[in-house]
């Protein structure tokens, strides 16, 4: 792997304590190449055994393939997580701006675990996550919304994604969904609803 690559680049988010770190993982993305093999080692090395699915100490882990963004159609991230649908291993995917937002950011893979003690957003770019108040947003039902308002509060420069969850995420509903460029969604296994266990309302990822 070419050492400048931002693919082998895990970015760490700990909503418990405000904190983040990023981490070079070579070794990971050589063996694994990216995707859901990176996702299951980087879950299996953050998981505890037994987790419940709403607890804090389940992660949520975005991960995207060494084609993304150099590749026409390479434009999928996984997520993973423990399903609160199923209690079991919990895998979702997406198209659209999201994997191509996420490496251009300089990331091959976001961990976001822990749990805020209120709703928050993300704003995630290079070198940088700011933890902002979701607390007006927490409570309105309709995503389209949510998103014009995400976009007209964190302006920025680059290929921008721009994740959040609905009522049904707030409400724990073991089957909702995330979505992502209004015609995207994270719609498999109930990320939303670890998502709104976590107060996470939503993620914006800025590329370069």
């Amino acid at each position: 792997m070419n050492q400048r690559d931002p693919l082998k680049r895990v970015l760490y988010i700990d909503l418990s304590r405000k904190s983040f770190w990023i981490d070079d993982r070579v070794d990971l993305f050589e063996r694994w190449l990216g995707g859901i093999g990176v996702a299951v080692q980087l879950f299996k090395e953050e998981a505890p055994k037994n987790i419940e699915p709403l607890s804090p100490e389940n992660p949520v882990i975005f991960s995207i393939g060494p084609l993304t963004s150099l590749y026409p159609l390479a434009s999928k991230t996984v997520a993973l997580f423990k399903s609160p649908l199923t209690g079991n291993l919990g895998e979702s995917h997406a198209g659209g701006r999201s994997a191509i937002a996420i490496r251009l950011a300089g990331y091959g893979a976001i961990i976001i675990k822990g749990a805020s003690q209120l709703p928050l957003y993300l704003v995630i770019k290079e070198g940088e996550v700011e933890f902002r108040d979701g607390s007006a947003l927490w409570g309105i039902s309709n995503a389209n919304t949510v998103g014009r308002i995400l976009r007209e509060a964190a302006i920025g420069h680059g290929i921008r994604t721009i994740m959040r969850i609905g009522k049904a995420g707030e409400k724990l509903v073991s089957y909702a969904a995330v979505i992502t460029e209004t015609y995207r969604h994270f719609g498999r296994l109930g990320l939303g609803a670890v998502l709104g266990s976590k107060k996470v309302k939503g993620i914006i990822i800025y590329g370069k």
